[in-house]
């Protein structure tokens, strides 16, 4: 009896043994599966920084370092794989170009994060420039509508002075011609600034008091023209022309791509 309890404490002591062997063992082959994992993992991304290395190569290291954080930013934007990799080419050979002039990235494109933000949105559709006839057509609505409301307002204050100032001839006359004449000014100041026509500050001045002259001359002489063509109307009726010409003008810059210019 004795010596069959002895054999059946060694069996369980074995069988104890055998089983924390066995715990043991797995652990172990987990731990080499965990590093092997790890090591793979490292090795892909050791692959990937040198092919990224490659690519920007010949660019200082604050260019690679920005193209990299680029790119990097675009992969998690989950923009496409094919315009990212296109991009980061035409970039790289960009920079390796104007880095020798002094150029840096940032200076060029602004943060990594504000160049993706542009690259995702897209290029910016250019503004067309503004043609004389485009800025003509909207300073003569502006001043009509303008006018309009002058003379509504003036006429529920003070219904003689709508009278002494002209009718709607003078206002059809007055608003043309300031119009063209602002266009003219704007055009000139445009092309001071391009530098296209190097005119001297003092002729702009100039030309912009005779443009005033000649406004307040036509002005005084049609609003003398008698008749029922000048004749002054309801401070009502030039209300009401005031709010059409306004939507008037609105329609024209969603239809013709008319922009206001500095008043």
């Amino acid at each position: 009896m004795g010596n069959f309890m002895t054999e059946k404490k060694a069996a369980e002591e074995t069988k104890t043994t055998a089983g924390e062997n066995t715990v043991e063992e797995n652990k172990q082959r987990n731990q080499k599966v965990a590093q092997q994992q790890a090591a793979n993992l490292e090795e892909k991304k050791a692959k990937e920084v040198k092919v990224v290395v490659s690519k920007f190569a010949g660019l200082t290291k604050r260019s690679e370092d920005y193209l990299f954080r680029l790119n990097k930013i675009l992969e998690e934007r989950h923009y496409d794989p094919a315009k990212r990799e296109a991009i980061i080419e035409e970039l790289t050979l960009e920079l390796r170009e104007k880095q020798s002039k002094g150029f840096t990235a940032r200076r060029l494109y602004g943060t990594p994060s504000e160049k993706a933000d542009s690259i995702i949105a897209g290029p910016k559709k250019e503004a067309q420039p503004v043609t004389f006839w485009k800025m003509a057509l909207d300073n003569g609505l502006m001043m009509f509508m303008l006018f309009c409301a002058m003379y509504a307002i003036m006429g529920m204050v003070s219904p003689k002075s709508v009278k002494v100032n002209g009718g709607v001839l003078t206002l059809l006359v007055t608003s043309v011609l300031a119009g063209v004449g602002m266009a003219f000014f704007y055009q000139m100041a445009a092309d001071r600034k391009a530098k296209k026509q190097r005119l001297p500050f003092w002729k702009m001045l100039l030309w912009s008091l005779i443009l005033v002259v000649v406004w307040l001359l036509v002005f005084t002489g049609v609003a003398a023209i008698p008749g029922i063509l000048n004749a002054g109307l309801n401070p009502i009726v030039y209300a009401v022309l005031a709010v059409l010409v306004f939507g008037l003008r609105y329609y024209l810059k969603k239809k013709i791509g008319l922009r206001s210019q500095p008043f």
